[in-house]
């Protein structure tokens, strides 16, 4: 008998244990793609245990000149192209169908299991605003939750067979796609299931680091996001001609500027400390009207939000 309440009292012990360890929230390993410069904008202390990372910047948007006169199909597929998001299926080729206006423009999630599969992804048009599209974001955070709770339940996905793991895009990388030949992703199935492709990204300090290594042995939320930073070049739609190529400016965290201006308002003790005060103060009002570092995080909302949620 008493040999029994000791087995009970262990069962017990180990069962509290276990739904401690899994309450734990998982690793979340965010790599900020574009101009590797802004990436300094996102205020990191509001992400904790997030890892960030950054890639080469390399990547660049494609887009189409506005035109009232929208005849025929555009020469070549909108979005993004370059090294990562054409290996990671956020790129203008993993749309369901032709012509979608700038997919993935805010980024894109994904779910990983510890044998290092994708199990789940956002789509070419997720918002990940709850305010102004909350059944799209409702839809997407209740997929990724679930997958998350698989996943804590060592419920993995099924691997594609790796003959299977094949991209769509026919031209070389970081070329654009031929609207009329161009290939996508109908299914809408991106790289779910697909072993995490060999693709580097850089720590702060520049060192090299290959994402399978990054995921290796744990689950792990694994989200693209950029600060408005990628290269954006706009064609003529029936040529592609190259019309026009620019940077986006840097975002600014406004909530963050106006604390330093309070700050700033605080010690102020000469009339260059009031001119700077005012300088932050516009800074922040203009950044409040453009919202670009509201958008540039959501992505980052969202996986804190599914993370914290999942007990």
């Amino acid at each position: 008998m008493k040999n029994r309440k000791i087995v009970v009292g262990v069962l017990a012990f180990m069962l509290i244990f276990s739904t401690l360890l899994i309450a734990e929230p998982i690793k979340v390993i965010a790599v900020h793609f574009g101009n590797p410069d802004y990436a300094e904008a996102l205020t990191r202390e509001n992400y904790p245990g997030f890892e960030f990372y950054k890639t080469d910047g390399s990547e660049w948007k494609y887009q189409i000149e506005s035109s009232l006169f929208i005849g025929g199909s555009p020469s070549h597929l909108e979005g993004y192209y370059g090294e990562v998001p054409e290996k990671m299926g956020f790129s203008a080729n993993y749309t369901m169908f032709k012509g979608v206006y700038q997919p993935f423009e805010l980024g894109i999630i994904f779910l990983v299991g510890s044998n290092g599969v994708i199990a789940a992804k956002t789509g070419q048009e997720a918002h990940f605003s709850d305010e102004l599209y909350p059944e799209e974001y409702g839809q997407d955070f209740n997929s990724l939750k679930k997958t998350l709770k698989n996943l804590k339940k060592n419920k993995f996905p099924k691997v594609v067979d790796a003959s299977k793991q094949i991209y769509f895009k026919s031209t070389p990388i970081g070329e654009r796609t031929p609207y009329k030949k161009a290939k996508v992703d109908k299914k809408g199935a991106g790289i779910v299931g697909w072993n995490v492709p060999d693709v580097c990204v850089y720590n702060d300090e520049g060192k090299k680091h290959k994402l399978p290594d990054l995921v290796k042995d744990e689950n792990c939320f694994l989200v693209f996001y950029s600060m408005n930073a990628v290269h954006k070049k706009e064609g003529t739609r029936k040529e592609g001609t190259i019309i026009k190529e620019w940077y986006e400016e840097i975002p600014v965290d406004a909530a963050k500027e106006m604390e330093g201006t309070v700050q700033q308002a605080e010690n102020a003790q000469t009339v260059e400390d009031v001119k700077n005060m005012f300088k932050s103060m516009l800074k922040a009002t203009a950044e409040n009207m453009n919202s670009f570092y509201g958008q540039s995080v959501l992505a980052l909302d969202m996986v804190k939000r599914v993370n914290e949620s999942v007990k």
